[in-house]
């Protein structure tokens, strides 16, 4: 069973390390040394750490009649958020006044 990955494992640490050397290596020695590639090594050692994780079966599944409601029409989606008074998005307003044309 693996390990709690946020508590101190100097073993765990110590194969991030050689992982993230390897990495470093695999690339060509670029600058930035293997300490650039720690945080991709940790994905995956965590990665190996948790082999089959994805296949726990799944033993409770939800009733195949279910009754979800009344379905909405996709169109209702088309102005979400728009104000009708002006016609855009709170996004395309400008920050700034724009000079006046005196």
């Amino acid at each position: 069973m693996p390990t709690n990955p946020l508590e101190p494992n100097p073993k765990r640490d110590a194969r991030i390390r050689e992982v993230a050397t390897e990495l470093w290596n695999d690339e060509g020695k670029p600058a930035g040394g293997a300490d650039a590639y720690l945080e991709r090594a940790a994905d995956l050692v965590g990665m190996e750490e948790s082999k089959g994780a994805g296949e726990i079966p799944v033993n409770e599944l939800p009733p195949a009649e279910r009754d979800w409601g009344p379905i909405e029409d996709a169109s209702i989606q088309e102005n979400l958020g728009e104000f009708p008074q002006h016609g855009t998005d709170q996004g395309e307003q400008h920050p700034t006044p724009k000079p006046d044309k005196t």
